[in-house]
């Protein structure tokens, strides 16, 4: 009933490409019937055949097509949304990765269509822009933080040789990391080192890759990058706070760099 229901739902938001519309779907199913969805994921993330559903129906409503989710000024709808897409990929991943080591025939239909079906959902709500992240620091609310790390969390448990192979996790893995190189550059400097190695690596494995999403998300998120570190020594000589701020976030990268300078060499 479950996977008829979210399925059915997907069809009806997937119609819905006016603001008015999909306010209504929105208004009907938050806060009512938001926490089925959840609880079913927290309850058979074991069982693909109810997850897929359901994180489909959730990247669905995460689609900004024709602005629909160009809420009015005054409406939290856009946070709210977001709020409820943290839960509900930071729950799976955490749960899914409970699973340990599956089977070569066990981890995609398991594990790796699940991260990449929410890795699309993240890329949706990062560049849709209905949403302003920095609300979340300001207010302390911890959700934009907690999606962030169970994104790194689930990139660290697929090898490099799985985010190239299987074709529907690389089209969101790697336009994810291009929207997270374009506007999200703080997060990515304060990654940890193996973190970084692992982002770079994948990057620079996706260059070469025939799927032309993939190889143009590479160059993207490398020119991001790159331009991320000139830019910080462009500002090198100015004491403005803020660009001490960002003088701070660029020195770590740069430091990085420097420590492990084979990175951009096997890049080039």
């Amino acid at each position: 009933m479950l996977i008829g229901l979210a399925r059915d739902l997907r069809g009806i938001a997937f119609a819905l490409n006016t603001k008015t519309s999909y306010t209504m779907l929105f208004d009907w199913i938050y806060p009512a019937y938001i926490s089925v969805l959840q609880r079913a994921i927290e309850l058979w993330y074991r069982e693909p055949a109810c997850t897929t559903p359901i994180l489909k129906l959730m990247a669905e409503f995460m689609q900004n097509r024709s602005q629909r989710l160009n809420f009015d000024v005054s409406s939290p709808n856009g946070i709210l949304l977001f709020r409820e897409a943290s839960k509900m990929i930071c729950t799976y991943g955490n749960q899914i990765l409970s699973l340990g080591t599956l089977s070569k025939d066990q981890v995609y239909p398991l594990k790796l269509k699940g991260i990449s079906i929410c890795y699309s959902a993240l890329k949706s709500a990062l560049c849709g822009n209905y949403v302003s992240f920095g609300v979340f620091k300001l207010y302390g609310d911890n959700h934009f933080d907690n999606v962030l790390q169970a994104f790194v969390k689930m990139l660290l448990s697929v090898s490099h040789s799985d985010l190239l192979q299987y074709r529907k996790l690389s089209q969101s893995y790697y336009p994810l990391l291009e929207c997270l190189t374009q506007d999200h550059m703080s997060f990515i400097t304060s990654l940890e080192p193996r973190v970084l190695i692992y982002i770079l690596t994948s990057i620079s494995e996706g260059l070469t890759a025939v799927d032309t999403i993939v190889s143009s998300s590479c160059c993207a998120s490398l020119d991001y990058i790159v331009t991320y570190l000139f830019k910080h020594l462009a500002k090198e000589g100015k004491k403005t706070l803020r660009c001490r701020e960002i003088s701070q976030d660029g020195q770590r990268l740069l430091h990085f760099m420097q420590q492990n300078p084979e990175i951009l060499q096997q890049v080039n």
